[in-house]
C-alpha cells in the first residue's frame, strides 16, 4: 500500500487547494525559518496549520507550487534532504531541558537523529507515520505513542522504548541518537523479513520485541509510554509531578523566561508567522512548536516579559491557562474538506466562549471519519448523517444542531 502522508514535495489535495506538510524536528524554528514559512504561506491562501505532531501544514497551494515551495524551504534549512522529507518525524519537549525539573538538554540528540536520518539513504523508506520522541525527563514529549522513544533518566542516560514498550538496557546520552537510528533501521529490516506492510513498530507481529532483539536488548514491560492530554504520565518511564505545559510564562532553570501561547485550533496565517519571526529575532531565541498546538518562545530576558506578552496577545494567541480554548481541537471542517458536513471551527469558537477552565480534552469533527479525534477522547462531537453525535462521560447523544450540542456539554 502506497504511503500517502503529505510532505513538502508530495502535496495533498484538499478542498481549499493543495496542502504541504513541513516537518519540523523537535519543533524548533528560528527567525529566518519563520520568515520563510511566512513566504510559503503567501504561495497559498495564507493559512498555516499546526499539526498534532508539532509540524506545519501550508494550505491553499496551487497544484504546481511544490518546486517553488521546496526551493524556499531548502534555503531556510527546512528541507535538508528531499529523499527524507516525510521521514523526519521527531517530537521533543518544547523546553528541551530548560524546565526546572528537566534532567537533560535534548536539542543535541534531536539534531543528531535528524542528521542520522538524512545521512542514511535506506531510512528514506520509513513511513510518514513513523515517529521518534525525545523527552528531557519532564514527560512533555510523551503526548504520542512514538515508535522510538528516548526519555532522559539523568544528564548522561536515556531510557529507550519501542512501540510504547520500555527496553531493559539504559542508553548513554552519547549513544542515544545512534540507537534511535539503529531502531528505525531494525524496524525496516524486520518489516522486510516478515513481508509485512506495517507503518509502525506496534503494527508488526511482536514488533517491539522483534526490533529490541535486533538491537541486542529486550522488552522490560508492556505499559505504554505515552500520556493522555491533561493526565499524569503513566508507564515504566514515567516521572510523576510534572504538569503538562500550560499557556503563560515559566521561569527556566537558568533564570530566563519561556512564554507558551496556545494557537486557537492550530491555525496561523502568514502575517502571524512574520510577527513571530520578528519577535524571535528581537529576543535572539527560538520558537518551539508542540503537539498541543502551542508555540513557546524560549530564553527571554525577564525585563522583556511584559512586552513579549503584549505582542503574543495582540496576535490573537492565548496566554491564559484557564481559557476555554485550552484542550479544544477541531478538524479542517467545511470549506477545507469535501466530506465535511459542518463548519466545526465556528462551532468550536462558540464552545470556547462557554467552556470552563480545566474542562476535559474536546474535539469537534465535521463528519463520521472523526479526523483528529484521539483514542480515548473524553469529549467528542462529530457531524453525522442524522445530526451531531455528542459523546461525554461515556455516553453519546444525537442532537440536531450546534446549539443543542452546546446545551448537552454545558
Amino acid at each position: 500500500m502506497a504511503d500517502r502522508c503529505p510532505g513538502s514535495l508530495l502535496l495533498h489535495e484538499a478542498q481549499d487547494g493543495w496542502l504541504a506538510r513541513v516537518r519540523v524536528p523537535g519543533g524548533r524554528l528560528g527567525a529566518e525559518q519563520l520568515e520563510a514559512l511566512a513566504r510559503a504561506a503567501a504561495l497559498g491562501n495564507g493559512l498555516v496549520d499546526l499539526t498534532a505532531r508539532a509540524n506545519l501544514q501550508v494550505r491553499g497551494l496551487p497544484e504546481d507550487a511544490a518546486a517553488e515551495l521546496a526551493a524556499l524551504l531548502e534555503r531556510a534549512g527546512l528541507l535538508p534532504s528531499a529523499a527524507h522529507d516525510r521521514a523526519r518525524n521527531v517530537i521533543a519537549s518544547p523546553l528541551a531541558g530548560r524546565h526546572p525539573q528537566a534532567l537533560a538538554a535534548t536539542d543535541p540528540v534531536v539534531a543528531a537523529i535528524d542528521r542520522g536520518l538524512c545521512a542514511d539513504p535506506a531510512l528514506a523508506q520509513l513511513p510518514g507515520r513513523f515517529l521518534f520522541a525525545v523527552d528531557d525527563g519532564t514527560g512533555l514529549a510523551l503526548d504520542h505513542l512514538a515508535d522510538v522513544t528516548l526519555v532522559a533518566r539523568d544528564a548522561g542516560t536515556y531510557a529507550l522504548a519501542l512501540g510504547g514498550q520500555a527496553t531493559a538496557v539504559p542508553v548513554a546520552a552519547g549513544d542515544a541518537a545512534a540507537t534511535a537510528i539503529a531502531a528505525a533501521a531494525a524496524f525496516l529490516a524486520q518489516r522486510a523479513e516478515a513481508g509485512e506492510h506495517a507503518w509502525r513498530i506496534a503494527e508488526l507481529a511482536e514488533g517491539p520485541a522483534a526490533v529490541a532483539r535486533r538491537l541486542g536488548t529486550a522488552i522490560e514491560g508492556s505499559a505504554a509510554v505515552a500520556r493522555r492530554p491533561g493526565t499524569a504520565i503513566e508507564g515504566p518511564l514515567a516521572r510523576p509531578g510534572v504538569a503538562p505545559l500550560a499557556p503563560g510564562r515559566l521561569e527556566q532553570r537558568d533564570g530566563r523566561l519561556a512564554f507558551t501561547a496556545l494557537v486557537p485550533l492550530g491555525r496561523l496565517d502568514g502575517n502571524g508567522l512574520a510577527e513571530l519571526a520578528a519577535l524571535a529575532g528581537e529576543h535572539g531565541g527560538e520558537l518551539r512548536l508542540a503537539a498541543s498546538r502551542t508555540v513557546t518562545l524560549v530564553d527571554v530576558e525577564p525585563l522583556a516579559a511584559a512586552g513579549v506578552e503584549r505582542r503574543l496577545a495582540s496576535m490573537g494567541l492565548i496566554l491564559e491557562s484557564g481559557s476555554g480554548w485550552v484542550g479544544l481541537t477541531a478538524c479542517a471542517g467545511l470549506g477545507r474538506c469535501p466530506k465535511a458536513r459542518l463548519d466545526v471551527r465556528a462551532a468550536a469558537a462558540a464552545r470556547a466562549a462557554v467552556r470552563h477552565a480545566g474542562a476535559g480534552a474536546e474535539h469537534w469533527a465535521a463528519c463520521e471519519r472523526r479526523c483528529g479525534e484521539r483514542a480515548g477522547q473524553p469529549i467528542a462531537v462529530a457531524a453525522v448523517q442524522d445530526g451531531l453525535a455528542v459523546r461525554a462521560d461515556g455516553e453519546e447523544d444525537i442532537v440536531c444542531c450546534v446549539q443543542d450540542a452546546l446545551a448537552v456539554l454545558a
